[in-house]
């Protein structure tokens, strides 16, 4: 109320200087969590899509190492087979294929045995026996390889000072995990010219001292699924495998390697 010439009067407020504090409508609060959702899951499409590429990724990376390494410790046990410091003494001459080496079921594979003088026993470390001129005593070494029931490539390593004086030293080592299965073939120069003639499977040679270099191929699978579950048929060497329906990718590792000390 205000006083004017003509007597008090009621002064109404001026509306227009007020401001309007309105909230948001339903229709816009909903469009808002739309277009939040949509932003929240690309951001989570986009995150998966990164962890499945990096697990690939990581997957494949093993595969590779894993087949660098097998490729590696085949091919020293393989090119030192049948090693003799002393070719012209016939009493220490031996095979560089064991009768452990066998053509072996299709789930697993073959088994390769191994043998030789060494040095050196399972450990990589100097014999202690000493011979006349002070250095490590040769030794006989023999190794075999074998894929087990749990899919590992593993290693038994055996030391002593002859056949019959063996002790193990390694038994069933895992050295590389996920291997389906092993296959070997051996190349044989049947008519002594120092070329192969053939390839053959464990224990099929005529003559084993006429074999003269070993192929080893491995199949290798991931630990995870990434594809689709079908199975597949893969040649291995001389046997053809059928994948199981797990989605794990798989890899053939091969190697070819001759024994040195029957070059020439």
């Amino acid at each position: 109320m205000v006083q004017t010439s003509t007597g008090l009067r009621w002064k109404y407020p001026d509306m227009s200087t007020y401001k309007s504090h309105y909230g948001f409508t339903l229709m816009e609060v909903m469009i808002a969590v739309f277009l939040s959702s949509l932003l929240i899951s690309g951001i989570v499409q986009l995150l998966a899509g990164s962890v499945s590429a990096y697990r690939l990724q990581l997957s494949q990376s093993q595969l590779e190492t894993s087949s660098r390494y097998a490729h590696d410790v085949l091919t020293t046990y393989i090119a030192q087979a049948g090693y003799q410091p002393e070719p012209w003494n016939k009493q220490s001459e031996l095979p560089a294929l064991t009768e452990e080496t066998q053509n072996g079921s299709l789930l697993l594979g073959d088994q390769l045995g191994l043998q030789r003088w060494s040095r050196y026993n399972c450990y990589g470390k100097e014999n202690i026996v000493k011979d006349s001129g002070g250095q490590p005593q040769y030794y006989l070494l023999q190794a075999r390889f074998r894929v087990n029931t749990s899919n590992n490539l593993t290693l038994t390593c055996r030391y002593g000072p002859d056949a019959s004086r063996l002790k193990t030293q390694i038994n069933n080592f895992g050295l590389i995990e996920s291997v389906d299965s092993m296959q070997v073939l051996y190349a044989e120069d049947q008519n002594s010219d120092n070329i192969a003639d053939r390839w053959v499977t464990g224990q099929a040679w005529q003559q084993e001292r006429n074999i003269r270099a070993v192929k080893v191929a491995l199949l290798l699978s991931t630990q995870q699924a990434f594809d689709e579950a079908s199975s597949e048929q893969i040649t291995l060497l001389d046997e053809a495998i059928t994948t199981p329906a797990d989605g794990h990718l798989r890899r053939i590792s091969s190697l070819t390697t001759a024994i040195r000390g029957r070059l020439k």
